[in-house]
């Protein structure tokens, strides 16, 4: 079974999307980065990334995250704050801890394109 179906698949990945960008927008540090983003769009594509990441069906069809990311001068400290966001957010839809880590491993992957000023 793959991640995406263990976690609970379409249903639980909009749920955690959801929940995830309330955190992050709330966030006294990671809000910055999301205040001009199109939050619809932004969902739309976590939603459709994370289901490509976590082996579901769909295909992610949006820019390289090192493209995406570019720029915006997203600091480790954030990146790691935002790793554990989506845990939180992972775990409130009832993914087990043992699921968390391993979502946590594949995002730890994308650290070093996405981080650009090394804390």
């Amino acid at each position: 079974m793959s991640l995406y179906e263990d976690i609970g698949g379409e249903a639980a990945i909009t749920t955690v999307v959801a929940d995830f960008w309330h955190r992050v927008s709330t966030d006294i540090l990671l809000s910055p980065w999301f205040s001009t983003i199109d939050s619809t769009l932004l969902r739309f594509h976590l939603n459709a990334y994370l289901t490509v990441a976590l082996d579901g069906p769909e295909s992610y069809e949006g820019r390289s995250m090192r493209h995406a990311h570019a720029g915006l001068r997203i600091t480790g400290e954030a990146f790691d704050l935002l790793v554990v966001r989506l845990g939180e957010a992972l775990s409130a839809a009832g993914t087990t801890p043992e699921n968390i880590k391993r979502v946590d491993a594949r995002l730890s992957r994308l650290r070093p394109v996405i981080v650009e000023i090394h804390d």
